[in-house]
Parts: structure tokens; C-alpha cells; sequence
């Protein structure tokens, strides 16, 4: 039973460094999975003969989509981004998870970009007729265009197309962009008023960037740069560390410390469970003999797991931070292929020297 007690106990004691390692290793994990996987989508686009000044666009979508969840998995959230490759009607370029719709214009300028954002169902219909005659076909009545699109008012037919969407444009046009829609909004309300809402609704829901309320965002592009992705990934040679994405340049020691903090109290709780139930079983068997319980013995308990969680989270969180701090590179490259086992033995080995120097410098 005295060799049960002591395996029991070092494993009690131990466990929460091996916890606390495991937790680090997968954060960093979790990051890179996120950046090679960005690169990758950037770089799907390998050997398209598409216009760069075109293929720019549809590159966008996924660097913005990219470098949120990039974002988000190093905040440690759970929200993430997809690009909807749909080509229908007033679709989407990204949605997230929280079922919140982007929609992306990178043309030229700002004004051509927050015009593209702005445009009325009218305006698209009229498109839509324009080429249709063009190339000799057929084509729809308005009342039939908008019913084919699931419009059933013709008063609607003013509304912009991307209403309820996030519309997103290129950081350096911003500020061409509000200037034009607020002149816009200005000049529509004296002769056309009925055209204000949708240059209205757009300025309200213009970005430069996704932003979510969990406090994720994805980093803005200018058009120059949309296009610069565009011809390396025309080429597939996108690389995203030497567009600032690498986890020694991404991981902060802010976000170590809040993944140590979370492995922390993760190991502080299986240090508690392991610490207090031997006096819960103590507990029981007491009672099981007499029938009631001593309050001595309950405060026993609480102090066993008040003792074994502060130490399990000390030894937790250390392992954690020690561990996400090398698989980062904030320790140079030759320490990112440590093993989180040798963490979580050197993080065992120097508390507990700590501990006892500070026994002996007590006369204990």
C-alpha cells in the first residue's frame, strides 16, 4: 500500500508539467497548421493565366480569410472564416463562423470600389440587359429578374444587392471611398432621395479589414499589394513568413503567457482532483464508520487542494509558457523541435530544487 501511496503521489505531483507542455505544443501546432494552410490557399492559384489585375480580387479573399483565422487561433478564439467560392446572385466572398457575411471590391480606385459596394438592384438588372443584348439573347423582365432572385417588391429595387453584408475594400482606398459616399449620401438626399439608402448602408458597413466581436480581425491589403500576392501565386511561390506570417514573428510572449494561464488552471484542476482524493476517500470511509462527519476532516481536504492547485498551477503554467516560448522560435530555431516531455521533466526537476533550497535556508 506505502509503494501505491508513493506512485499515486508522484504521479500527482508530476502530471500537471507533462499537462501543462502537451497544452503549449498544441497551441504552436494549432498556429502552424493555420499559416501552412493560408499559404496553401494563396498558392492554389499556381499556374492561372487570369489577368493579375483580375486574379488580385479572388486573392484577397483568401488573405483576408487567412490571415483571420491566423489571427484568431493566436487569440486563442474559436471563430473562424471561410471563402464561399459561390457565383451566385449578391453572394458572399467570406462567411464566419458566427454566420456573418464579407463581401470584397478591389477595383482600381476607392470611388470605384465603394460604387461596386452601393450598387442597387436596379443597376445590376440594367448590367444585365446591356449584355444580354449585346451578345443577342434573351432577356428577363425586371419584375422576372428580381422574382428569378427572390426580390417579391418592386420597391426594393433601389436596395443595394449587398445588403446585411460587411463590405470590405482596400486599406489605401478608405478614405477615397467615405469621401465619395458621403458626397453621395449629400447630393441624393436633394435630387434622388430614394437613392440615399443604399450610399448610407454601405458607408455604414465599409472596412478595410474582417472584424469579428470575438476580437479577431484579419489584416488589411492594399490594392498594390493584392496584386503582388497575385503574380506570387500565379507563380505558387507566396511565402508567408516573408509576408510577416511565421510563428517566431506572430506568437507574442502576451499570448504565451495567456495559453500558460489556460494550461495552468487546466493542470491546477487535475492536481486538485488527484491531490484531494485520498481525504475524500477518507472522508467517505469515515463516515461509513460512524455515520457522521468531522469538520476537521473537510478542512483537511480543502487545504490538500488548495496546496496541490497552486502547485499544479505553478508547474503548468511554467511548462506551458516554456514550452509555446521554444516550439515559437522566441528562443531561436534549434530549440523549436523540443520535446514538450523534456519540459515537462526540467520544469519538475527545477521547482522542485526551488522548493527544497527554500526549505534548507528555513533549518528545514
Amino acid at each position: 500500500m506505502d509503494s501505491f501511496k508513493k506512485g499515486y503521489d508522484f504521479f500527482g505531483k508530476n502530471a500537471s508539467a507533462f499537462v501543462g507542455a502537451h497544452a503549449g505544443n498544441e497551441y504552436i501546432s494549432s498556429i502552424s497548421s493555420e499559416i501552412e494552410k493560408f499559404q496553401s490557399e494563396i498558392n492554389r492559384f499556381q499556374g492561372f493565366e487570369t489577368n493579375t489585375s483580375n486574379l488580385q480580387g479572388d486573392v484577397a479573399e483568401f488573405w483576408h480569410s487567412g490571415t483571420h483565422n491566423i489571427d484568431a487561433v493566436l487569440k486563442g478564439k474559436s471563430v473562424r472564416t471561410t471563402v464561399d467560392r459561390s457565383h451566385d446572385f449578391a453572394s458572399a466572398d467570406v462567411i464566419d463562423s458566427n454566420g456573418t457575411e464579407y463581401g470584397l471590391k478591389y477595383y482600381q480606385t476607392g470611388i470605384k470600389s465603394a460604387k461596386a459596394q452601393a450598387e442597387s438592384i436596379f443597376e445590376r438588372y440594367v448590367k444585365y440587359k446591356v449584355r444580354s443584348l449585346n451578345v443577342g439573347k434573351p432577356f428577363d423582365s425586371l419584375e422576372e429578374f428580381m422574382k428569378v432572385r427572390g426580390y417579391d417588391d418592386i420597391q426594393l429595387l433601389n436596395d443595394p444587392i449587398y445588403s446585411g453584408q460587411v463590405r470590405v475594400i482596400p486599406k489605401d482606398q478608405m478614405q477615397e471611398a467615405i469621401n465619395w459616399l458621403e458626397s453621395k449620401i449629400a447630393k441624393e438626399s436633394i435630387i434622388r432621395p430614394d437613392q440615399v439608402k443604399r450610399y448610407e448602408d454601405t458607408l455604414k458597413m465599409l472596412k478595410d479589414k474582417i472584424e469579428t466581436p470575438q476580437g479577431t480581425e484579419s489584416t488589411p491589403l492594399s490594392r498594390e499589394e493584392s496584386e503582388l500576392l497575385a503574380r506570387l501565386a500565379k507563380k505558387g511561390e507566396f511565402d508567408s513568413g516573408e509576408h510577416g506570417f511565421a510563428t517566431e514573428e506572430l506568437v507574442k510572449y502576451k499570448y504565451v503567457m495567456e495559453q500558460a494561464f489556460k494550461a495552468g488552471l487546466t493542470a491546477a484542476t487535475i492536481s486538485i482532483v488527484l491531490k484531494a482524493a485520498p481525504e475524500i476517500y477518507r472522508a467517505i470511509d469515515y463516515l461509513i464508520k460512524t455515520g457522521e462527519l468531522d469538520e476537521k476532516q473537510f478542512q483537511k481536504i480543502g487545504f490538500a487542494a488548495l496546496e496541490g492547485g497552486s502547485e499544479g498551477f505553478v508547474r503548468g503554467t511554467i511548462s506551458a509558457a516554456l514550452t509555446t516560448a521554444c516550439k515559437a522560435g522566441l528562443w531561436g530555431e534549434a530549440l523549436k523541435s523540443v520535446n514538450p516531455a523534456v519540459i515537462g521533466v526540467v520544469t519538475v526537476i527545477v521547482l522542485d530544487v526551488m522548493k527544497n533550497s527554500f526549505l534548507v535556508a528555513n533549518k528545514k
